[in-house]
């Protein structure tokens, strides 16, 4: 069997992702209060200091927010009661209260010490701590419930693998046991399974088949097709990134670009 050698995401790759999430969506805040800011002023105020100011603040919450998230998901995955996960989220409050404020007087209190009239960082973050309390509740909230809306969303069961599927047959249930299964094809809302005794229509989207069938045997090649990856004997590059898989059975299925990079780690880590 040939594969092309193209390594899974790594979890740098996802860290990537995820940073450059925080960053785009602390900065839309950013934006947006700057403007509201603005506007409710009557236009009194400078809109770049208006908006400084705000990227200012929404940095620092930026550079909190996976801390805060990793800190989640560790109090939902511990064996803590459900006071106790509270106390601590209370607590978790001041922690992050006090940080923010530390971190935005000891970068930015030369830039925002109101022309020398806040004498120090120690000044500015007392001053802040209080004066932001009650946002700073409402941002610490919002991230704390990101973070525990995917943590129970890892933890959710995950739908059974199916043995067996479901194909119509003349107007009959025929049960198809999925160790005869080859490959399977959309069929508009419906799916063809190629068996080894040959083709049925199965009652189900090629997109759910996709969701339920178990990834250690099976996996999607194209927007129209899933392989049984123990009938794959061959992975035919064709140039300029195409390819076909090729089945025990003969078929010589199309490998969308789409999907090469996980069959390609799958292939390779059995």
């Amino acid at each position: 069997m040939t594969s092309p050698a193209v390594p899974a995401p790594s979890a740098n790759a996802r860290m990537l992702r995820l940073a450059g999430g925080i960053v785009v969506v602390w900065s839309a805040v950013a934006l947006l209060l700057a403007t509201q800011g603005y506007l409710t002023s009557g236009r009194s105020q400078s809109w770049w200091p208006s908006l400084g100011y705000s990227v200012a603040i929404f940095s620092v919450w930026a550079v909190l927010t996976a801390p805060i998230l990793v800190a989640v998901r560790r109090i939902e995955a511990s064996h803590a009661s459900l006071v106790q996960r509270g106390a601590i989220y209370a607590a978790g409050l001041l922690v992050v209260a006090a940080l923010h404020v530390g971190l935005f007087a000891l970068v930015f209190w030369p830039i925002y010490n109101d022309g020398g009239r806040i004498p120090s960082r120690w000044a500015m973050g007392e001053l802040m701590f209080v004066r932001n309390l009650g946002t700073n509740v409402i941002f610490y909230a919002g991230i704390v419930a990101v973070g525990l809306f995917v943590a129970r969303r890892e933890r959710r069961p995950a739908p059974a693998a199916p043995d067996v599927l479901r194909a119509r047959s003349r107007g009959a249930v025929r049960i198809v046991p999925l160790d005869q299964v080859d490959w399977i094809e959309a069929a508009g809302n419906y799916a063809q399974a190629h068996t080894t005794t040959g083709t049925v229509l199965l009652d189900e989207s090629l997109a759910s088949l996709a969701a339920r069938l178990p990834a250690e045997r099976f996996a999607r090649i194209h927007r129209r097709a899933i392989v049984r990856l123990d009938r794959i004997v061959e992975v035919r590059s064709l140039g300029r990134g195409d390819a076909d898989v090729v089945l025990s059975s003969g078929p010589a299925l199309r490998l969308s670009r789409r999907y090469r990079d996980a069959l390609s780690a799958l292939l390779n880590g059995r």
